[in-house]
């Protein structure tokens, strides 16, 4: 249930109606003015790390202008900090002292001293690997944005430490239509800071699990930024898929498809822009020339684990 700053924030009230946080130290401030929504988007930083407004957004409010408005309140609070570089008009937020205390309290854990968790949130904002969690974030929630707007789908997300198939993808997806079909896929976000020859190596890896734990079916999307490198890539990758699709050999359950993000949907920019994320036929499936939508895909990746096996 929503406290009543959220429900007048989401009924359109103006920011002279907002109740600024306090960040006194007082667990009694805490827990009288947190809501669900709140616990929600805590348990969303610990697991996703950094998120820029817009992602929180898509994922927790029905408008900017409310996001805005509970987001300040919370990094008031000190359960939030947030940041932007000069080049970016963006915030992004990762939980703070008060945040890292409230998440390691609800799963049973030891909380940071403040030292380290105010170390953590800093870390977290400079890191060299900022971009690329940004990155995966953004391809994330911009799912969850077309599953909330279609009401069909259900998102299942799991980071790779936190997944049983040890391949270091980004991150183990399942995607479920109410119609029946299902999509599961490891995930690569490429930022274009290793040689295309080794991107393209990294199918060569994933195929070689698939045979040596025998799956039946199994697909990796890889996600490149922009059009020219997905051009370079598609046919490296391609010799790496037929190797096991040479006459006389056992074809394997694997389909690989790869895509260019733009700018804008790297960062989650303008997301009220983006076209549908399960519609949108941009997917070019490795070593088939078919270019597909994610709704398209559990279908052909089904063909591809049943081709028959040629012989000479």
């Amino acid at each position: 249930m929503l406290g009543p700053e959220a429900i007048a924030v989401e009924r359109g009230a103006g920011m002279s109606r907002r109740i600024p946080g306090a960040n006194t130290g007082s667990f009694d401030e805490l827990a009288g003015r947190l809501t669900e929504r709140d616990f929600a988007i805590i348990a969303a930083l610990a697991k996703h790390k950094i998120m820029t407004a817009g992602m929180l957004e898509a994922l927790f409010f029905p408008s900017s202008h409310a996001a805005a408005a509970r987001l300040l309140t919370l990094s008031e609070m000190g359960v939030l900090a947030r940041w932007r570089n000069p080049s970016s008009r963006a915030f992004r937020y990762v939980l703070d002292w008060r945040g890292q205390c409230l998440q390691a309290m609800r799963d049973d854990e030891k909380p940071p001293t403040k030292s380290a968790a105010t170390f953590r949130a800093q870390q977290l904002f400079v890191s060299a690997h900022r971009a690329h969690t940004e990155g995966v974030n953004a391809f994330y929630c911009r799912l969850m944005r077309a599953a909330r707007d279609r009401g069909d789908v259900e998102v299942d997300w799991v980071f790779e430490h936190d997944s049983t198939y040890s391949m270091r993808s980004d991150a183990n997806v399942t995607l479920t239509w109410a119609d029946g079909r299902e999509l599961w896929f490891w995930f690569e976000h490429d930022r274009g800071t290793e040689t295309l020859q080794r991107l393209a190596e990294k199918v060569k890896s994933y195929k070689s699990h698939v045979n040596y734990h025998h799956l039946k079916k199994a697909v990796l999307l890889i996600e490149v930024p922009g059009p020219g490198r997905l051009a370079n890539l598609l046919p490296l990758a391609a010799a790496h898929w037929r190797d096991s699709t040479a006459p006389g050999t056992r074809p394997t359950p694997f389909t690989v498809a790869a895509s260019a993000a733009t700018a804008a949907e790297q960062t989650f920019t303008r997301p009220e822009t983006f076209p549908d994320t399960l519609e949108d036929r941009r997917w070019h499936v490795v070593g088939t020339g078919e270019v597909v939508s994610l709704a398209e895909l559990p279908q052909v990746a089904k063909a591809i684990a049943n081709r028959p096996v040629i012989w000479d």
